[in-house]
């Protein structure tokens, strides 16, 4: 199965939100160096890490969770403009958070080209990835067509989900200093953390963006959040470098992630875009776990 099929009912949408990442990269590092006087450069800066675009998972989760709200009458999108820009506004956060990392781990290269980092040093990338923070929140307070309520309540999510990312960050670091392998509930608190949280965040702000009850938000998010772990965990499989004691199981733990992912679908009614969820799901599993 290819992302490509997975993607199909949203795919239009996905293309906007390309588009609308492109443009809006390319008005900030304009407004920017027009104020600064530096014409080019920053324009270069701020698109570096979406000239080569990633999975676009998280934007994907965004536009599936409310469709599948909306169509199963748990909810109503309430413009085509704010769903666009809510999955477009998790790239962002996603890229700002990489750009981070790719500093912290003093990486050469990410999605095979060079790292910002290394392009233009790590000063440059710090203040890159801060632009990026900036122009998430500023994407996410600009929503348009919503009360000031759900904004707040959407930018409440957010911030714990940033103040989590940054957590996992830290902890990763501490036990990487400290050179011994990973229990699994170490291992699991910062899966959580570094990418869980924000898993977990596309899929309740999507479904508070559609106005579902709160329980359905709650369980969409934990659904999220298992995803995400299983996300993880099949990613850390394929490339061996999870640092969890050899007596771990992880192709188990992985597998029960995705069915706790699984059952949590099940609270949806059926339809295109809640089976395309859970291809998703199967994409990831089977990326990992033949």
């Amino acid at each position: 199965m290819e992302l490509g099929t997975v993607f199909a009912p949203v795919g239009p949408e996905m293309a906007a939100v390309d588009r609308q990442l492109q443009a809006l990269m390319r008005e900030v590092g304009t407004q920017t160096a027009a104020a600064r006087g530096k014409a080019g450069i920053l324009e270069r800066i701020v698109q570096h890490p979406f000239a080569v675009p990633g999975k676009r998972i998280r934007p994907a989760l965004v536009l599936l969770t409310a469709h599948a709200v909306e169509s199963g009458g748990k909810g109503a999108i309430p413009d085509a403009d704010s769903l666009i820009a809510l999955a477009g506004a998790v790239e962002i956060l996603h890229a700002a958070s990489l750009v981070h990392d790719d500093i912290i781990d003093n990486a050469e290269s990410r999605r095979h080209q060079v790292s910002l980092n290394k392009r233009f040093g790590n000063r440059v990338a710090v203040l890159a990835g801060d632009i990026l923070y900036t122009n998430f929140f500023s994407s996410i307070t600009g929503l348009k067509n919503l009360d000031q309520g759900k904004r707040f309540q959407l930018l409440d999510i957010f911030l714990d989900t940033t103040k989590a990312m940054c957590m996992g960050e830290i902890i990763a670091q501490e036990v990487a200093a400290a050179g011994r392998p990973l229990g699994i509930a170490e291992y699991v608190e910062i899966a959580t953390d570094k990418t869980a949280v924000l898993f977990a965040a596309c899929c309740r702000t999507a479904a508070v963006l559609c106005d579902a009850p709160e329980p359905l938000q709650r369980c969409l998010g934990e659904m999220g959040l298992n995803f995400g772990l299983a996300f993880q965990m099949a990613d850390d499989l394929v490339d061996k470098d999870h640092g969890l004691d050899e007596s771990v199981d992880l192709e188990r733990i992985t597998l029960s992630y995705a069915q706790k992912a699984r059952d949590g679908l099940a609270e949806l009614p059926g339809g295109a875009h809640r089976d395309s969820l859970r291809d998703l799901v199967e994409y990831v599993i089977s990326s990992a776990i033949p």
